[in-house]
């Protein structure tokens, strides 16, 4: 049994933990991997612009994008969109640079049907699986069965429906107020959460300590059940881990990495740097597993090139950065990164250049050869940006085949993750689904 679970079943009493018949687990190690990082492109962003490339002439319209087929590239087996030619003498970060970067550790899903134009209920879909039912995000899913109970099992950056819990796991926000409140958690005697100055000397606070540990010893010696006093004993041990990791984390908070010159004077990819930065101090802590972050402004209803382009590039220099870091910080064989968005953007401009909402959209992960092999394109759109169906053994295309959907891709990430026979899984959160071997 869980520890989490045990304390729903026990009552506090003078200070005592009455636990009956049950037995408390061992506490859990800390935590090394594989580290899950989500990262959304809050709005939906366009996969025609960077990942599923379409160019001039396609569409309903033969309007789809402002770019020329024959300007489509290629890196291995990963076709990707030029700049729009508003942008193609641009110095912004640009598709080149990030695919030839990540191609070989990279899978790209395309044509995964959302059947929504809802910006929740897409949110929904794209990170818990289900359009419909009150399931938790795959991040909350992955955290509870692998890391649930330790200190700080999940981060995020949001509280909206990309990081929902449903209860089965705690949820670290990582703004300024929460994490301050983590640091006054790990250093309670600190009279400011930012500097050393304390409320108590160390001879006070040595002096506090020992009596507070003469009164457990006390309670302890005074038990009769060697249950109980199991109990007791796991709980300290337990508790004594949990602020040890919570300091861990919160040292790694002051000692971030910088991101590099471009993404430095890039706001948006500087924020979505620092929040992976609070993500990988929680991991290298040992207390998490898991880890949304989030990136917005990609509702481009108008002007769709100038608006979308330049934040759709800001994301991917944001991840570039980021997973350079990783691998400095030596975690970037243990980090499985997953983007992903709302839905697509139109195959089609509208009246004010900008797209609308579309469901057929895309998802892509990036990770090391050690969890699947890189290098690869699942599914695909045909000339309208229409989900083309697969084969559900070879993911060839085949008209009598089946339609990605968000439950196909959650049942491959958990598959993935290791927890999609869990019976915490299948039992409380089940898909109907076989796995896909997208991942295979």
């Amino acid at each position: 049994m869980k520890r989490r679970d045990f304390m729903r079943m026990t009552v506090t009493a003078g200070g005592m933990l009455l636990c009956g018949g049950t037995r408390l687990a061992m506490a859990q190690q800390a935590y090394s991997g594989p580290y899950w990082l989500f990262i959304e492109a809050d709005g939906g962003w366009d996969p025609t612009s960077f990942c599923d490339p379409k160019g001039s002439g396609l569409g309903p319209n033969g309007d789809i994008n402002n770019y020329d087929q024959g300007d489509i590239r290629q890196i291995g087996n990963i076709r990707y969109a030029p700049p729009p030619d508003s942008f193609a003498s641009s110095t912004l970060f640009s598709n080149q640079d990030f695919f030839e970067a990540h191609y070989q550790r990279l899978v790209v899903v395309n044509g995964i049907n959302h059947g929504t134009n809802s910006h929740q209920v897409g949110r929904t879909a794209s990170w818990t699986g289900s359009r419909a039912l009150d399931y938790p995000s795959i991040g909350a899913l992955i955290a509870s069965e692998n890391a649930g109970d330790l200190a700080l099992p999940m981060v995020a950056s949001s509280s909206s429906e990309s990081s929902k819990t449903n209860g089965i796991v705690p949820r670290t926000l990582l703004n300024g107020g929460d994490l301050n409140a983590v640091r006054e958690i790990a250093f309670p005697n600190r009279s400011n959460v930012f500097q050393t100055g304390q409320y108590h000397s160390d001879g006070a606070r040595l002096l506090i300590d020992q009596a507070a540990s003469a009164r457990r010893q006390r309670q302890l010696n005074e038990q009769r059940l060697q249950r109980l006093t199991d109990a007791l004993a796991e709980h300290d041990a337990a508790r004594n881990r949990d602020v040890a990791a919570l300091r861990d984390f919160v040292d790694g908070l002051n000692g971030t990495s910088n991101p590099n010159s471009y993404v430095d004077s890039r706001s948006r990819a500087r924020s979505l740097f620092d929040a992976a930065q609070t993500a990988f101090a929680a991991f290298e802590s040992g207390a998490a597993a898991t880890a949304q972050i989030r990136m917005g402004g990609f509702d481009t209803h108008n002007d769709h090139d100038n608006r979308h382009y330049p934040r759709l590039m800001d994301y991917l220099a944001g991840i570039d950065n980021i997973i350079s870091d990783a691998n400095q910080r030596g975690i970037g064989d243990r980090l499985i990164i997953v983007m992903a968005s709302d839905f697509a953007r139109t195959n089609r401009y509208n009246n004010d250049n900008g797209k609308d909402h579309w469901a057929h959209t895309s998802m892509m992960v990036w990770g090391s050869s050690t969890y699947f092999d890189g290098d690869r394109v699942v599914g695909g759109t045909d000339d309208v940006q229409r989900s083309r169906r697969l084969n559900a053994a070879t993911l060839a295309f085949d008209d009598n085949g089946v339609e990605l959907t968000p439950e196909y891709m959650h049942q491959a990430l958990r598959s993935l993750a290791g927890i999609d026979q869990n019976p915490g899984v299948t039992s409380n959160f089940p898909f109907a689904q076989q796995v896909l071997p997208i991942f295979a």
